[in-house]
Order: structure tokens, then sequence, then C-alpha cells
């Protein structure tokens, strides 16, 4: 399913559109329980046949074109209460989630879902999205 315009120009701002550019990547299962049976704990790294190897943070930003400088964008925020949350789900999403559907920082995918699970509009602006 194509990224609708609309969405696209705010995965560039956040720095994904190298992911999102990717498309739909088939998973090789025989390769990851192999590189798990190689994962050794005490060094965090593979080793293979070839000798040990690692995967370095700049590895994953030039394989996938995303930027590793900056603030991180996940962590729990503990500072708000439910009702500010709710505030600015609805300042930000434009809905209003359920109490019940908040747990400290955190939003429930399936009230996320059913909030955004609609088309967007030919003349959605960026306004929709402040």
């Amino acid at each position: 399913m194509p990224i609708p315009v609309q969405v696209w120009h705010y995965i560039c701002l956040a720095g994904f559109e190298g992911i999102a550019s990717l498309g739909r990547i088939s998973m090789d299962h025989a390769l990851i329980t192999s590189l798990v049976e190689r994962w050794r704990l005490e060094t965090h790294s593979f080793h293979l046949p070839i000798g040990e190897a690692t995967i370095k943070l700049q590895d994953v930003e030039v394989l996938w074109g995303l930027h590793i400088d900056g603030p991180p964008v996940t962590g729990r925020d503990t500072t708000h209460s439910a009702d500010a949350w709710s505030q600015l789900c609805m300042e930000l999403l434009g809905f209003m989630p359920a109490r019940s559907d908040i747990d400290g920082g955190h939003l429930k995918v399936g009230c996320l879902s059913a909030a955004l699970d609609r088309p967007l509009s030919d003349d959605a602006t960026d306004d929709m999205c402040r």
C-alpha cells in the first residue's frame, strides 16, 4: 500500500525515509537462527568462521539511512498525568483517548489504530498534523 503524500513529508522530517523506501522485507528465519547461535554475550559479537564480527550503531546508520545523532525518540515519561496525555493526544492527533487506554506515557495501539484508521482526504494539509 503506497504511503500517502501527506504522510511522506513527516516520514522524511523524522529521518525514516531510508526505511520507508525499502518496502516489504522478507524474513530469513534460518539466517536469524544461525546468527543467534553465533552471538556471544560476553563480547557482544558474532563468532563466525571468518572471525569475530559485531554491528555498530554507525553500521545501522549507513545501511538503513537512519540518523543516530540527536536526542532519543523513545523512553518512558512519567512526569505527565493521564489527563495531560489525553489533552496532548487531542492537541496532536485530534482525538482524546479513554483513561483506560493510557498507561503511564503509553497509549494502547488498538486505541490509536481505531482513531486514526481512516483515509486521508486529497486536500489534507500540514495543519492537520500540528
